[in-house]
C-alpha cells in the first residue's frame, strides 16, 4: 500500500480501523497513538460497546482490556465501555474551539450565500406558481 507522506490524518485514521487487529501496520498504530494522545481519547476514538469478550478475536479483547486498564490508571477510577461518561467526563473543557471575531469577508459570504439561497426560493416558488397558472 502506497502512503501519503503529507497525510497523517489519514494514517492515524487508519491505524483507528486496524488498532483491534493483530496483522496492522505499525505505522498506522504509531499515527493513531499519536493523534489520539492520550487513553481517554483513544477509548472515545475507539467508541467499543459492550464487554470486551464480544470481541472477535483474543488479540482485539487483550487489546480492549489493555487500553481500559491504562485508562482507568491515567483517570485514577475505574473505566467502563458501556458508561461512556466514566472516561469522557475527563474530556469536557479539554478543547475549547478558539472564538474569532467576524470578519469583513466572513459577513459578505454569508450576506452572498443567503442572498443566493433567497434568490433560489424565488425562482422556485415563480415556477411553481407558473405551473399552476
Amino acid at each position: 500500500m502506497q502512503r501519503c507522506a503529507r497525510c497523517p490524518a489519514l494514517e492515524a485514521e487508519a491505524g483507528r480501523w486496524m488498532y483491534l487487529e493483530e496483522d496492522r501496520n505499525a505505522d498506522e498504530t504509531a499515527a493513531f497513538e499519536a493523534r489520539y494522545g492520550s487513553f481517554r481519547y483513544r477509548m472515545k476514538a475507539l467508541a467499543w460497546q459492550g464487554p470486551e469478550a464480544k470481541a472477535a478475536t483474543t488479540f482485539a479483547e487483550e487489546q480492549l482490556v489493555a487500553m481500559r486498564t491504562a485508562c482507568a490508571v491515567e483517570l485514577g477510577h475505574p473505566v467502563d465501555w458501556d458508561d461512556p461518561t466514566s472516561y469522557r467526563d475527563a474530556l469536557e473543557g479539554a478543547y475549547e474551539a478558539p472564538s474569532e471575531p467576524w470578519t469583513a469577508g466572513g459577513v459578505l459570504a454569508g450576506v452572498g450565500c443567503l442572498a443566493a439561497t433567497l434568490g433560489f426560493l424565488a425562482i422556485w416558488v415563480n415556477g411553481l406558481v407558473a405551473l399552476f397558472d
